[in-house]
């Protein structure tokens, strides 16, 4: 007995002298919650809150999705005519979601979201079950960290990252961190009313996708055709991540990503972020879809890069 009590004296000082023996255990779990909206609207009636892992009472809107349509694909929307509830159901612990809507006859659209310790992995599906084809599909997802500008921020908003002058966006481009505005190369006209004097916070940057077709030569939303805001930048990213640090910490990182995927872009006015999924056509009887996550990260752009790196080389399609 004095033996085995001597031996555990020894083993606890061994613990107390090198802790990093013992580093995986005592690391801490930040997870991350879903919610939705409880009282009936017409404006993000797609609307999930995703709540910040740093600060459990703040939580971004994501729109999954914003809009999705296509050729036989009427548009699952943000918007209603009407007042509704919430179409998301959620898990009890707050860490799935998934909602269900069929667009027209025979075709239902599938959104689902679960989390992870530092991460939200979302998927969207669309199941042709119909006979006609579904073809040229456009999606957009609207990660929101807080308010409108020019409204008050949300209380319960992720203001650290409300970027409203992409002092805080970057993405990856040739083995490079690449900081949208500041560091991205664009020949052409700007929209009416916007020039030197109000460009960082009223244009709206987007970033072709290395390997994918050029988002200019095909119907992606309004945003940056004629006289909207929007334009492309020559820069095309690689992988298509887009990365918003805090404001002031460039050690704290939200970063989005789709697979496959379409297009970045950030709008400053709104604020909000895109990294935007593509969709194969979809034959009747068949199945399209795509994957993506959304990371929480401490530590270096690099190493975010590397997440989603990992992230897409362990994706099954």
């Amino acid at each position: 007995m004095k033996y085995r009590c001597l031996a555990w004296i020894v083993c606890l000082l061994s613990a107390c002298v090198h802790p990093g023996l013992n580093a995986d255990l005592n690391k801490p779990i930040f997870p991350v919650k879903i919610g939705t909206y409880n009282v009936p609207r017409q404006h993000g009636v797609t609307d999930l809150f995703i709540h910040s892992p740093w600060e459990p009472t703040q939580y971004a809107r994501l729109g999954l999705p914003e809009h999705c349509w296509g050729v036989n694909l009427p548009n699952t929307s943000h918007d209603s005519d009407t007042l509704v509830s919430s179409p998301w159901r959620i898990s009890l612990d707050s860490t799935r979601a998934v909602f269900e809507r069929q667009p027209r006859t025979g075709v239902t659209f599938i959104a689902r979201a679960e989390t992870d310790s530092m991460a939200v992995r979302l998927s969207i599906q669309i199941v042709n079950d119909s006979d006609q084809p579904i073809a040229n599909v456009r999606s957009l997802v609207c990660f929101k960290p807080d308010a409108t500008i020019n409204t008050p921020s949300r209380e319960d908003g992720m203001l650290a990252f409300r970027d409203t002058s992409y002092q805080m966006t970057f993405f990856p481009s040739g083995g490079r961190k690449i900081h949208l505005h500041e560091e991205t190369t664009y020949h052409g006209d700007y929209p009416p009313g916007i020039g030197e004097s109000n460009l960082r916070y009223k244009i709206n940057w987007g970033v072709n996708i290395k390997g994918q077709p050029d988002v200019r030569s095909m119907d992606v939303g309004a945003w940056f055709l004629g006289k909207n805001p929007g334009r492309i930048v020559e820069e095309r990213a690689d992988p298509a991540l887009i990365a918003i640090h805090a404001d002031g910490d460039t050690t704290r990182w939200i970063g989005l990503i789709w697979d496959p995927p379409r297009v970045l872009f950030c709008n400053p006015f709104n604020p909000c972020f895109h990294s935007d999924p593509n969709f194969a056509d979809c034959p009747p009887c068949a199945t399209t879809g795509a994957q993506g996550i959304i990371f929480f990260h401490d530590g270096t752009f690099e190493s975010l890069v590397q997440r989603a790196m990992a992230w897409k080389a362990s994706l099954t399609h």
